[in-house]
This record gives C-alpha cells, sequence and structure tokens, in this order.
C-alpha cells in the first residue's frame, strides 16, 4: 500500500461513521444553483469537525445574531457574484452568467456599465465573479475584475479605467491569467482582495483538477498576492505569485482592521466548510489527487500527508454551509459584535457572525442573522458607516443587493 492510502482509508472509514451519527444543522437550500452544493461534493472529506478545535458543533443551530434592519438597493437580478461602492456612493455589481455590470445610484437609477469581456464562460461555478476597486480608485479610476475567458478557456484577473460617469470599463490591461478553468466550470474561486498598500490578494479555486491544488506551477487552488502590475507582491513563494497553497475553493478574503491579518473562506466537500488566518508560504492541506483523478474522500486539511498544513481557525462540520464573501464589522454601532467577521452562506441562507481571538487563530463564539430571510446570500461588503451590502444568489432574476444595518436603538 502507497504511504498515503493507509492514513486516507482510515480519514475515510472515520468519516462514514460520524457522518452517518450528525444531526443536520441547518436545511439545506434546494435552488439549482450548480455551487449550492458546491460545498457539498461526492466525497466525505474526512470526519466532520464536531471534536475539531474552532468546528461548528452539528445539530445545533446558531444563536440569533444582533438585531438588524434591511433595505433592498436592488432587485431583479441574476447571481450578482459581487458588489463595490465607489467613493461616491455608487454603488457597481454584475450578473455572474450574462457578464453584466450594472452602476446603481442612490437614487435608484441603473445603467449598465459596458465592459469588453469577450466571451464570456458561463457554466457551472464560472463566469464574471470577483470586482473590486483600486486603494487609490478616487483618483487611478481603476477597477479589478476576475472572469472566466471561454476564448483562452482560463480564468483571469484584468484591470480596468471606469469612464467618470460608469458608462464603461476601459483600457483592460490582464494581471493574471491561465488560472485553470474546468469543462463543467467547476471551482473558480474567484475573490479579489485590494490592501490599503495597493496590492491584489486573489483566491482561486482548484478547477475540479486532482494535482492542481498541490502544484506550485499552477495558480488554482491558491491565494495570489500580486502588485497592481501583475507582479509578485514579494512575500510569495520564489518568483511566483502564489502566497498560500492547498485551497480547495476560495471564496471570500478579507482584512481585519487594525491588525494586518488576511482571512479567508473556503468551500468544503461534504464537510468542513473552512475560514482560514492567511500565512504567506503556508500549505493549508488540500490534496484530491488521486493519480491525476480527483478524489474528494480525503480530509479538507490533511495533516497525516503534510503534517506543516495550516489547520483552520474555524470549520462547519457537518452539514457544511457554504460559505460566500466575508467582511469584517466595523463600526461601534454593532455593539458587542463590531470587530466580528461576517461571513454569507450560499447553503444554509444566513450571514454568520464570528468573534476572532486577537491573534487571528480561533474563533470564540458565533451568531447568525438573516437566517432564512433572503435566500442564499453571496457576497458582503463594508460601507462606511458601518453597514453591509449583501448580495443574494438565488437565480432566475429574483435576486437583490441588500444594505444591512444594524437596528436603531
Amino acid at each position: 500500500m502507497h504511504r498515503t492510502e493507509f492514513p486516507r482509508l482510515l480519514a475515510r472509514l472515520a468519516a462514514l461513521v460520524a457522518v452517518a451519527m450528525v444531526v443536520p444543522l441547518t436545511a439545506c437550500s434546494t435552488t439549482g444553483d450548480p455551487d449550492g452544493g458546491d460545498s457539498g461534493g461526492t466525497g466525505s472529506g474526512g470526519a466532520p469537525g464536531a471534536d475539531r478545535p474552532g468546528s461548528q458543533p452539528p445539530g445545533r443551530a446558531l444563536p440569533a445574531g444582533p438585531a438588524v434592519e434591511v433595505e433592498t438597493v436592488a432587485d431583479g437580478l441574476t447571481i450578482p457574484w459581487d458588489v463595490v461602492r465607489d467613493p461616491e456612493g455608487v454603488i457597481v455589481t454584475g450578473e455572474r452568467g450574462s457578464g453584466t455590470l450594472y452602476a446603481i445610484r442612490g437614487n435608484g437609477e441603473r445603467t449598465v456599465v459596458e465592459a469588453g469581456v469577450g466571451d464570456l464562460y458561463d457554466r457551472g461555478e464560472s463566469g464574471l465573479m470577483g470586482m473590486a476597486l483600486a486603494a487609490d480608485f478616487a483618483t487611478s479610476r481603476e477597477v479589478y475584475t476576475c472572469h472566466s475567458d471561454a476564448a483562452e478557456s482560463d480564468n483571469r484577473v484584468t484591470a480596468w479605467t471606469a469612464a467618470e460617469d460608469w458608462s464603461a470599463l476601459e483600457a483592460p490591461r490582464v494581471l493574471v491569467d491561465g488560472i485553470l478553468l474546468a469543462e463543467r466550470g467547476l471551482h473558480s474561486g474567484c475573490r479579489i482582495l485590494v490592501h490599503p498598500d495597493g496590492t491584489l490578494y486573489i483566491g482561486t479555486g482548484d478547477a475540479f483538477t486532482g494535482p492542481a491544488s498541490q502544484d506550485l506551477d499552477r495558480f488554482s487552488g491558491k491565494i495570489l498576492h500580486i502588485t497592481r502590475d501583475g507582479e509578485p507582491a514579494g512575500d510569495t513563494i520564489g518568483d511566483s505569485p502564489v502566497l498560500t497553497y492547498g485551497h480547495r475553493n476560495v471564496q471570500g478574503l478579507a482584512l481585519r482592521p487594525d491588525s494586518g491579518q488576511i482571512v479567508a473562506s473556503e468551500h468544503g466537500p461534504d464537510v468542513d466548510d473552512e475560514v482560514n488566518l492567511v500565512l504567506p508560504g503556508s500549505n493549508y492541506g488540500w490534496d484530491p489527487n488521486s493519480g491525476g483523478r480527483y478524489d474528494q474522500n480525503v480530509p479538507m486539511t490533511d495533516t497525516g500527508d503534510f503534517p506543516d498544513a495550516v489547520e483552520a481557525v474555524w470549520r462547519s462540520g457537518a452539514p457544511t454551509l457554504a460559505p460566500g464573501g466575508i467582511a469584517f464589522l466595523d463600526d461601534p454601532a454593532w455593539g458587542e459584535w463590531d470587530g466580528a467577521l461576517a461571513v454569507a452562506m450560499l447553503k444554509s441562507s444566513q450571514v454568520v457572525l464570528m468573534t476572532l481571538s486577537e491573534d487571528g487563530s480561533t474563533v470564540t463564539r458565533t451568531a447568525a442573522i438573516l437566517r432564512g430571510e433572503h435566500g442564499r446570500l453571496r457576497s458582503i461588503t463594508h460601507e462606511p458607516g458601518g453597514s453591509l451590502l449583501v448580495t443574494t444568489s438565488n437565480g432566475g432574476g429574483e435576486d437583490e443587493i441588500l444594505r444591512v444595518r444594524p437596528a436603531a436603538g
């Protein structure tokens, strides 16, 4: 027996026993959106995390979080994957499947933002995904997007210049290309975080490809760190833009205020969605490679094969919740939850709030808001004044951008 087969066999057996004993935490959505089960693969993914540090105990719903007020900013959308807000208060979003971008002004006026993304590959979980504004957007008008390119058969990150009136994104510059694109469009990532120093963090998926996550020559199953010119940012592995590896499908990235800590959310297979503290040069232990075949019957963080793999800050255990975008609450109006991490959940239709320890290595408490009220929740963006912009991901023209704020008094 190969050295890697025995520990994996034990993990699979433990998973089968444990999954059979676990009572579901929440009901799963029955929507047809293909990544509704992205957190749910075909494998058990190792034993559920009920007895692991930082895991959500299975079989118990999260306590209710603070009272909130919800305002609909825009509706009639179809899977708006990400949302940004410029310094003038214009909100911009893009539909994953159609690639259509919209600018939404304070009076509710909505206009199309023309952008030449070319032949968009919109199968499965691919299409127009992450979006971010440059740190100096007020002067540079620079915008970043990640989309799936059908002509080049890859996922790529592009820099654009936004017209002053948001009528168009112009002068495209490809910063990163060659990120694997699966034939069925599975596990494409692709989240962009702009750091105040101007550099970009990019979370990618493993493209449902066995060797990708552990292969440092591929950009899939990674977190990349680049300059605004597309060069490695300086803390990466060798002369590559790869910052961390061994990821399954990174869906969220956020900078913790006043700490310098970068946090990521990630889809697990049938168990163990994760929130991770991003440590440059580290392996996060996902390795579904079985002779080139994609085998999900492995632990999400395989410390058997990779003893130095970084353990998650938080795991869902079973069932998975399907985390999407993340953002830190950063306003005293949130009271005792000020500073907590907010995680949009797709499959479990809620926002989970997580208080992190000072060093960011553990989650000390959790709660839920918006539970079951708006369907699947995809993206979270922090606004000045403490409110959150949250996008839904229900499909069929039924999606909204919501503004969520702490309830008054």
